[in-house]
């Protein structure tokens, strides 16, 4: 038997490689970096990926455990997900959005903490 305690410990991981992994990209894109000159590049990106898998597994998994089923509270948080998943490559693809993208990941996981402390318990 799966336990709360251990999905809640794999989204919280998940969710610190996430913002280690998109403010190491932003940062270097913010110092006039490319993602051809990010030498870290292949690392970050899979760094990113694993964070979104454990933030979508810890996630999904503490929802099982309380038998919640598919409240309307996960849209939103499954909609900042996916944006937290384009955000590697929008830093990349458009430098101009790097600047803001500094601002608005901590605030679209501040948001998602929010659904899911109101709303998931």
């Amino acid at each position: 038997m799966y336990s709360y305690d251990l999905f809640r410990l794999t989204h919280f991981l998940g969710l610190f490689l996430l913002m280690a992994s998109l403010g190491g990209a932003i940062v270097h894109v913010l110092n006039g970096g490319t993602g051809e000159s990010n030498r870290a590049r292949a690392w970050l990106a899979r760094s990113h990926g694993v964070a979104l898998l454990l933030v979508l597994v810890g996630g999904f998994g503490m929802l099982g455990v309380q038998k919640l089923g598919f409240p309307g509270w996960v849209h939103p948080k499954l909609t900042i997900w996916l944006l937290m998943g384009g955000a590697l490559t929008a830093a990349y693809r458009w430098p101009a959005l790097a600047r803001p993208l500094w601002f608005a990941v901590p605030l679209l996981g501040l948001v998602a903490a929010w659904f899911g402390r109101t709303h998931g318990g």
